[in-house]
Parts: structure tokens; sequence; C-alpha cells
């Protein structure tokens, strides 16, 4: 199934994975695992995970502080390798 982004605002510290999880009422198998929780904005607190489409829109609204779902691209090089000049 395809991932998507949710956003996690507003957190004075960075989250667990298992509490979001628990927070959020997502399972496990929902959640990119491997991907975890990745600090966005330190400032402001944000924070991203990545989970199923399907389980970002039903957590979507559920609290004011969980945004998204957005997508997530592949990130790829963009045109060929370039070699340093000496």
């Amino acid at each position: 199934m395809t991932k998507v982004m949710l956003t996690l605002s507003g957190r004075s510290t960075e989250p667990k994975l298992s509490d979001v999880i628990s927070e959020l009422a997502l399972k496990e198998e929902e959640v990119d695992l491997e991907y975890g929780v990745q600090m966005i904005d330190p400032v402001a607190g944000d924070y991203v995970i990545l989970v199923e489409e399907a389980a970002a829109l039903r957590v979507t609204g559920s609290d004011p502080s969980v945004e998204g779902p957005f997508s997530n691209p592949r990130i790829e090089a963009f045109g060929p390798p370039q070699r340093d000049a000496d």
C-alpha cells in the first residue's frame, strides 16, 4: 500500500513512535516503523510519520495537531551526475 505523511505539530519534545501509534489509535502495520518519527521543524515542534493512506484519512481531523495526509514523492537525482571542476 502507498504510505503518506502526517505532520504532528506543536510537540514540546520528540514523540516516541509507540506513543504516536497509541495516541492516534493506529495499528503497527499501518505505520512505517523503519521511518519512525522525523523532525521537520525543531522550533515549531513539528514531526512527521509515514502511514498507510487509509489510516491517514481515518485519523486526520481527530487531533488538531495532526495535519495531512501529504504525498511522499520519491526523491531521485535530476539529470546525469555532475563532475566537480578541478
